[in-house]
Order: C-alpha cells, then sequence, then structure tokens
C-alpha cells in the first residue's frame, strides 16, 4: 500500500544494478537482441518484444549490474552490455566497450582478410 501512495498510479520496476525500485519513467527498459545474440539492447521506446530488463541511467548502477551478472539472469543468457555502455556513458568507443566486456577487439579467427 505505500508503494501505490509514494508513487501514484505509475508502474514500479526494480533496477537490476541497486535493486531499488523507481518508477517506469525513471529507468531505462532493456532487452535481449534475440536471434541467438548475446547483445543487450537499449529500448528508449519501451515498445521491443520480449522480456525486459530495467535499469537506472546511472554508471553506478550499470557497474552493478556488471558486476553482479544481473544482465545474464535477467535476459536469459545476454552478456555483451556494449550499447548499454554506449548509450549511458557517452564518449564510450566500441573499442573500450568491447574490451570492458572482455571482448577482444579483434576477431580470433584469423579470417578477417
Amino acid at each position: 500500500m505505500a508503494e501505490l501512495l509514494e508513487h501514484g498510479h505509475l508502474p514500479v520496476r526494480t533496477c537490476i544494478g541497486c535493486r531499488k525500485q523507481g518508477s517506469r519513467s525513471e529507468l531505462v527498459r532493456l532487452v535481449a537482441q534475440g536471434g541467438g545474440s548475446s547483445a543487450v539492447l537499449v529500448d528508449e521506446r519501451r515498445r521491443m518484444a520480449g522480456r525486459g530488463a530495467w535499469l537506472h541511467p546511472s554508471e553506478k548502477c550499470l557497474a552493478l549490474a556488471i558486476k553482479r551478472r544481473a544482465f545474464g539472469r535477467a535476459l536469459a543468457g545476454a552478456s555483451d552490455t556494449g550499447a548499454v555502455e554506449r548509450y549511458l556513458i557517452p564518449g564510450t568507443p566500441l573499442v573500450e566497450a568491447q574490451a570492458a566486456a572482455g571482448k577482444p577487439s579483434k576477431p580470433e579467427s584469423g579470417s578477417e582478410n
């Protein structure tokens, strides 16, 4: 009942980083890309199909979610957070995002001729 009074009739969601509740408008919706990909996408319009996870738009909550491995649990194995990092941390180039995710910046197959 306290939640209803605190947030009115706004939908309440839980941040996968800090685990605190907030209104839907305070949080960013994330979805798994699908098709066998491990990429996590930012659903800015909150309309993409599939199960969603919610995150406060802060570097602190992003770091907590990565540390807790919350993306994989909330989004069925999705773990590539590069798109989320670029969205929340302006100026994050793709190479840094891949390094932060523990992925090499070049494919190791040797067939990139």
